[in-house]
């Protein structure tokens, strides 16, 4: 971690360089799943004052690299490979059902928004820039669900996206450079390929491209995340919607009012 004089040198936030030190340390294997963060300890790490780690915690949490458990304090999030695998196949057919229902709903002024998010998006590829690249992927998938007017699906996936370390995925594991381009230019076409079904209003292949790029994670999840192959096995199962029960017409059901 940097030690007090590198704080003072940078002329920036103490909250924002605390926070990366502490990102930085749990993404790179430092600080270990279920460690706990505790703040005087870690501001004298820092050698900084307990207010900015305070602001640091609160951002880990934000970002799902730490749990603040009630009564005992913070400490770093502790996903199994199940765990992980789990809020995928949860998202994979939510997701799913929340785009066919966004396809005959969504704007001409969002079918925009998002081309310019991923007219945006080729331009960030480089190691450095995968914060952004990140912000881009949730803002990208959020949009569609959020278009679909259904508020209780779409809680629920903010709930799974929030779950999700997709930090460690972007900006993180010892492997990543060398998989990044590959797996960059593979989540491009992926999303352009959700993007012309909504735009086509095709609800059924908007679903079936969203679902297999959801499916997709299980390359990552294996790759990047060093997860074994048969934990992933249940996502390679759902990758068509016709396997689910929920993949339902949309006229069948009623549209809610947009959260």
């Amino acid at each position: 971690m940097s030690n007090q004089l590198e704080l003072i040198q940078n002329h920036r936030p103490l909250a924002d360089i605390a926070f990366e030190s502490l990102r930085d340390s749990i993404i790179d294997g430092r600080l270990k799943p279920g460690q706990w963060l505790r703040q005087e300890t870690l501001a004298q790490e820092l050698g900084v004052s307990q207010m900015p780690v305070r602001e640091a915690l609160k951002r880990l949490v934000a970002e799902g690299l730490a749990e603040l458990v009630p009564y005992k304090g913070v400490k770093v999030v502790e996903f199994s490979p199940e765990d992980i695998v789990d809020i995928c196949t949860t998202r994979l057919v939510l997701e799913g059902l929340a785009v066919r229902f966004a396809t005959p709903l969504i704007t001409p002024e969002t079918l925009e928004q998002l081309k310019e998010n991923l007219k945006e998006a080729e331009g960030y590829t480089e190691q450095g820039q995968m914060a952004r690249r990140r912000e881009l992927n949730t803002e990208f998938h959020l949009s569609i669900c959020w278009a679909s007017g259904r508020q209780y699906l779409v809680r629920l996936l903010e709930t799974l996206w929030s779950w999700f370390p997709s930090v460690i995925l972007y900006e993180g594991m010892p492997r990543q450079i060398e998989l990044l381009p590959a797996r960059l230019e593979r989540e491009l076409q992926e999303h352009w390929a959700i993007l012309e079904a909504l735009e086509r209003q095709d609800a059924e292949q908007a679903e079936e491209e969203t679902r297999s790029h959801i499916q997709n994670l299980s390359r990552e999840l294996t790759e990047v995340l060093g997860i074994p192959k048969e934990v992933v096995e249940t996502l390679e199962t759902l990758s068509s919607p016709k396997r689910d029960p929920l993949a339902i017409p949309v006229q069948s059901v009623g549209v809610h009012q947009r959260c």
